[in-house]
């Protein structure tokens, strides 16, 4: 089994507020929110599939999801991008969902990618072995996609 990781480009504002009117969303977050049940993350990756515009992907096989997260997400890219960027990318909570599970959906606003772009620079670091360069190489490419139209970025990891 493999995962992908999907960057969409498109407005976050307009994408939240699709998601806080969908009734399975609403009815989880009026009950208290938490870990989302199957219908309701199968609802928000649908909504953020249906929207925007695809600008890259990524992923790994179902044996390196620990490398993926661990050491390309939470260590190479938080380096690059910042931790809460890098975080935010796999998932980041909206509509009192927590997310632990497969579908996982995250977003960075403009303001924050542009920041975190600036930060990074124009080069990825030289000593990353193939599996991480190629990762990187390919999250970088579709922040950048989305950066150049001046959008927020959505991602479905799934």
């Amino acid at each position: 089994m493999s995962y992908a990781l999907v960057f969409r480009a498109m407005s976050a504002d307009e994408f939240l507020a699709r998601v806080a009117a969908d009734p399975v969303v609403t009815a989880f977050r009026d009950a208290g929110g938490g870990e989302p049940t199957p219908e309701v993350a199968d609802a928000v990756a649908r909504t953020a599939l249906a929207m925007g515009e695809e600008v890259g992907r990524t992923g790994h096989t179902s044996a390196g999801g620990d490398w993926f997260r661990e050491e390309v997400f939470d260590g190479v890219l938080a380096d690059l991008l910042g931790a809460d960027v890098a975080d935010h990318l796999l998932s980041r909570n909206l509509e009192g969902i927590v997310w632990y599970e497969y579908p996982m959906v995250g977003y960075v606003l403009a303001g924050e990618l542009e920041e975190a772009l600036a930060k990074a620079g124009d080069e990825r670091p030289g000593d990353l072995d193939e599996d991480d360069a190629e990762v990187v190489d390919a999250v970088l490419a579709a922040l950048h996609k989305v950066a150049a139209a001046g959008q927020d970025v959505v991602t479905v990891y799934a």
